[in-house]
C-alpha cells in the first residue's frame, strides 16, 4: 500500500483518523497521541445513527465524541456537529479542549477556520462545531446535523425531551446522535437507557462497567493498594474476598481494582460507589433502601422474558376487543374452561397522562394478560372490562374505587348486571359492618396488597410476562414521608392494577 491509498483509507475510518492526527492531554498534563481505550474503540465500532451510552466515570467517552466531531467536520463541507452539555460551566470545559484538539491538529489535514467564538468553530469548507447548554432555547432550529453528541444527560433538565426530539428531526440520513451519561437516579435518562435495553426504541445501548477498564484508573489502582499493603501488610487474597467481590472478580475485576474499590466506597458509600462506577446497569439506578421491588431480581426477568411472545390469536374471542390486541391489549395464554381468573382494574381519566390498566390473573399466579391505555374514556374502559370478565369465565373483577373507578363500577353492576365483583368490607357510624362493591385503596390496605404482590414475586409463587409491568416494579419506590408509588413521573397503574388482582385470588372471594 503505498502512501496515497494509506492516506485514503485512514480518512475514511474514524479510529484510523483519530489515533492517526489527534492528541489529548492525559492525567499527567502531558500532550500524547489519542489511542483509544476498549470502551472508545467499542463505541466507534459498534456506533449506530442512534446510541445510548450508561457507563462508569472518566472513561473518555466525551473526548472520543470531540475528535469524532473533529473528523466528520474536516473531511466533509458544509455539515453540522452539535455537543450539547447539562451546564454552562460543562459546555466551556468541552469548548476549550474542542479548541485545543484542533489547534494540536497536524497542519496538513487543519481546514482554515473562520469562526472561533461564542462556543461555535466554523470552517472554510462550510462546515461547523457547535458547543451548547441543554436550556430553554430550541438549539437544533433550522439545523441540519450530521453528528451530535449529548454529554451527561441524567443532568439536564426536563427540557431535555423537546430538546431531543427536535435534535433527532435535525439528522441529516446519515447523521449519527449519541446520548452519554452517569447514572443520576430515576429519571428521562433511566427511562430511556431501559426502552433501548428492552430494545423497544430506535437507541442501540452501549453500557461500560468500571470492572473492564484497566487503564482509566491504573495508576490509582496502583496506589491505593501501595495504602492497603503498608495498612495491612499485603494484598487480600481471592479467599479474603466478600461474596460481592468474588463476583466482580469472576467478571474479571483484579485484586488491585477490588482494593481501589474498597477504599473508594471507605470514603464514601456504597450505593454511591454503584451509581458512579456501577459493574451492570442495575447498580447505576438502585436507591438503597428505597426501592420496593429488587431491582436485580426484576433485571433478570426482564432479561428472561424477552424470548415470550404474547399469543396471536386467542379462540372465541370478542369482536369488540380485536381492536385493542396485540397492541394495548397483550395475553399470553388461551383461557381455559373451568379455570378461575382474576382481574384488577385502575383507571384514569384518560385524558392522555396515567394510564387505564387491567392485569389478569389466573389462580396459579400466572399472568395470562394485560390491557394498558392512557388515551380510552371510562364509559370505553368499562366495556373492555366486561367484556375480558365474560371471556375469562365471568372472572373476579377488583376494580379501585377512587375516582373514575366508581363510574367503572356503576357501569359494571347496574348497566352490564355484573356480578363477580370484589366487595371491601367497611364500617357506617355506627359500627355496623356493610361491604360496598370495587377496592378501597387507603393508608391501610395499599402497605397490605403491596406487601402480598413483594412477597409473592420474591418467593416466586407468581409468573409476570409483561415488560411494561416489571418496568414500574424497577421505579416503584418508598418514599421520605412513607408513600409508595412511582418515582418521579413514572407510572404505577400496571403495579396496582396487578396487586388488586393478587388480592383477590388472595381473598377466595367467588360470588358466582
Amino acid at each position: 500500500m503505498d502512501n496515497n491509498e494509506k492516506l485514503i483509507k485512514i480518512m475514511s475510518e474514524p479510529k484510523l483518523w483519530i489515533e492517526s492526527f489527534v492528541k489529548i492531554v492525559d492525567k499527567e498534563g502531558k500532550l500524547v497521541p489519542f489511542k483509544l481505550n476498549n470502551e472508545q474503540a467499542e463505541l466507534l465500532e459498534g456506533l449506530d445513527k442512534y446510541s445510548i451510552i450508561l457507563k462508569s466515570r472518566q472513561l473518555g467517552i466525551s473526548s472520543v465524541s470531540l475528535a469524532l466531531s473533529l473528523y466528520y467536520a474536516l473531511i466533509q463541507s458544509n455539515v453540522t456537529c452539535l455537543l450539547m452539555s447539562y451546564s454552562i460551566d460543562s459546555a466551556t470545559g468541552i469548548f476549550d479542549k474542542l479548541k485545543q484538539m484542533e489547534s494540536d491538529l497536524p497542519e496538513v489535514i487543519r481546514v482554515k477556520m473562520v469562526n472561533n467564538n461564542r462556543k461555535e468553530l466554523k470552517f472554510l469548507n462550510g462546515s461547523r462545531i457547535i458547543v451548547a447548554t441543554c436550556g430553554t432555547k430550541d438549539v437544533a432550529r433550522g439545523l441540519t446535523i450530521k453528528f451530535c453528541h449529548l454529554s451527561e444527560v441524567a443532568f439536564m433538565n426536563d427540557n431535555i425531551d423537546k430538546q431531543l426530539l427536535a435534535i433527532e428531526q435535525a439528522l441529516i440520513p446519515d447523521g449519527k446522535i449519541i446520548l452519554e451519561s452517569t447514572a443520576n437516579g430515576l429519571n428521562h435518562f433511566s427511562e430511556m437507557w431501559s426502552k433501548a435495553e428492552r430494545q423497544e426504541s430506535l437507541y442501540k445501548g452501549f453500557f461500560f462497567s468500571w470492572v473492564n477498564d484497566k487503564v482509566m484508573f491504573a495508576k490509582e489502582y496502583d496506589m491505593f493498594s501501595e495504602i492497603w499493603i503498608q495498612r495491612n501488610g499485603k494484598l487480600p487474597t481471592v479467599e479474603e474476598l466478600s461474596d460481592i467481590e468474588k463476583d466482580l472478580y469472576g467478571q474479571g475485576a483484579t485484586i488491585k481494582q477490588l482494593v481501589w474499590r474498597r477504599l473508594k466506597i471507605a470514603n464514601s458509600s456504597e450505593e454511591s460507589f454503584q451509581q458512579e462506577f456501577p459493574s451492570n446497569p442495575i447498580e447505576a439506578f438502585v436507591s438503597s433502601g428505597s426501592n420496593i421491588f429488587d431491582p436485580v431480581r426484576i433485571h433478570k426477568k426482564i432479561s428472561n422474558i424477552h424470548n415470550i411472545k404474547p399469543i396471536k390469536k386467542p379462540r372465541d374471542f370478542p369482536n369488540t376487543l380485536i381492536m385493542y390486541f396485540g397492541s394495548q391489549l397483550l395475553l399470553w395464554a388461551d383461557v381455559e374452561k373451568g379455570k378461575r381468573y382474576y382481574i384488577g382494574v385502575d383507571c384514569s381519566e384518560g385524558i392522555g397522562k396515567d394510564s387505564s390498566c387491567i392485569e389478569i390473573v389466573d389462580s396459579d399466579g400466572f399472568q395470562v394478560g394485560q390491557f394498558s391505555s392512557n388515551k380510552i374514556k371510562p364509559y370505553e374502559f368499562a366495556q373492555v372490562v366486561y367484556e375480558l370478565g365474560i371471556y375469562f369465565n365471568y372472572a373476579l373483577l377488583v376494580v379501585e374505587k377512587a375516582s373514575s373507578g366508581n363510574i367503572i363500577l356503576e357501569k359494571l353492576r347496574y348497566e352490564y348486571k355484573y356480578k363477580n365483583i370484589y366487595k371491601s368490607k367497611i364500617f357506617d357510624e355506627h359500627g355496623r359492618k356493610k361491604k360496598k362493591i370495587g377496592w378501597l385503596t387507603n393508608a391501610k390496605t395499599k402497605p397490605l396488597m403491596i406487601g402480598h404482590f413483594v412477597e409473592l414475586f420474591e418467593t416466586d409463587e407468581i409468573f409476570i410476562n409483561s415488560k411494561e409491568l416489571l418496568g414500574q416494579m424497577k421505579t416503584f419506590i418508598s418514599k421520605d414521608n412513607g408513600k409508595t408509588e412511582g418515582a418521579g413521573h413514572k407510572h404505577d397503574d400496571c403495579v396496582l392494577a396487578f396487586a388488586m388482582a393478587l388480592q383477590g385470588v388472595k381473598s377466595g372471594i367467588w360470588y358466582v
